[in-house]
């Protein structure tokens, strides 16, 4: 039987007590290989030069200019390397602007470990299950428009139901057969990235949406959504919203 290749990861944190906390964690996960640390972005970015890491979970977030050229270095020198961020910024902009860079993951500061460990395991697993230059370019193209989308509805980042839409509707638009399961696999799947809960997953992206129709742009959501918006029709289900934004990635990224 193939043993399955470890997920090479660098940590960057201006922190010592977060760099060395990080680092004993996922030391201990039989799946990750930690294969170096930098306390400050030069160090980084040398490192992911060096060994062209699987994920990089970084900080270096204190001077915003700085954290996100660093970013854009990455994505730029090494395209096929995700990128994981965690901070203290609690920005909706911010996070706004990191996601549309191609960020994979946002995670405020302080967080769980096991959160920031199944979330490592889930990105690499999902987001690298067809691991090509190509894919990742596109997925982070879409990741970028879904982005634009949810801010012009309404969606703020910081919603949890915000990420958790952004991972359903990317397994929808790969296959469409996750909506015939949308309770039974689809929040399952989205719940085991997120280290938590398949209620807990439709609940967060049922108030994502609510808010859209409750405080967002009528304008915009007849943009997205022209048969949605009649009082008495009421909203789109969960399933008819992932669904519709799935379609609209395929019509937009096809060919």
């Amino acid at each position: 039987m193939e043993v399955p290749a470890l997920i090479k990861v660098v940590i960057g944190d201006a922190n010592p007590k977060y760099l060395e906390l990080i680092s004993r964690e996922l030391k201990h996960e039989l799946e990750i290989a930690v294969i170096g640390t930098a306390s400050n972005p030069n160090d980084l970015s040398k490192l992911v030069s060096q060994y062209q890491p699987d994920i990089v979970v970084m900080d270096f977030m204190d001077i915003i200019d700085q954290g996100t050229a660093v970013v854009r270095q990455i994505m730029k020198k090494q395209p096929l390397t995700q990128v994981l961020v965690i901070s203290e910024i609690e920005d909706d902009q911010f996070v706004e602007q990191l996601l549309k860079l191609g960020v994979a993951y946002y995670m405020i500061k302080p967080f769980r470990m096991p959160d920031l460990i199944e979330r490592i395991k889930y990105i690499h697993h999902n987001y690298g299950n067809m691991f090509n230059l190509f894919y990742i370019r596109e997925r982070r193209l879409i990741q970028q428009f879904l982005v634009s989308c949810f801010a012009e509805l309404g969606i703020p980042p910081n919603y949890k139901g915000h990420r958790y839409l952004i991972d359903a509707i990317l397994l929808v638009s790969q296959d469409d057969s996750w909506l015939n399961g949308i309770t039974k696999r689809l929040y399952p799947a989205v719940a085991r990235g997120n280290h938590t809960t398949a209620s807990h997953v439709e609940r967060s992206i049922r108030y994502a949406i609510d808010t859209a129709w409750a405080k967002g742009d009528l304008e915009h959501l007849q943009k997205f959504f022209p048969y949605a918006i009649d009082p008495a029709k009421g909203k789109p289900t969960n399933a008819a919203f992932i669904a519709k934004m799935a379609d609209l990635i395929k019509i937009r990224f096809s060919g």
